[in-house]
């Protein structure tokens, strides 16, 4: 499977970060909240006009705008959940 971004992943699917992309202040912080090489990480809800989205990651839950979850890269392993729409 092809790798994708975090903003990529449908709800309820989950995914492992392989990569994290962008300025090393930015990087910085998204380890920070646990978005990690190896981490895995669930989809679990969008706002209403689709963005920013919420992700659960190492027992938390955290918001991010689209824009910096185009950042962080996924191997191609991610799991989807049958029926579910993004």
């Amino acid at each position: 499977m092809e790798p994708i971004t975090l903003c990529d992943l449908p709800r309820g699917g989950t995914g492992i970060v392989s990569n994290i992309r962008g300025e090393t202040r930015l990087k910085r912080r998204l380890s920070e909240m646990g978005l990690v090489k190896g981490a895995r990480v669930e989809a679990m809800q969008t706002a209403p006009l689709g963005d920013p989205r919420i992700y659960a990651v190492a027992g938390f839950r955290l918001s991010l705008r689209n824009e910096e979850a185009r950042l962080v890269i996924l191997d191609g392993k991610h799991e989807e959940v049958p029926g579910n729409v993004g």
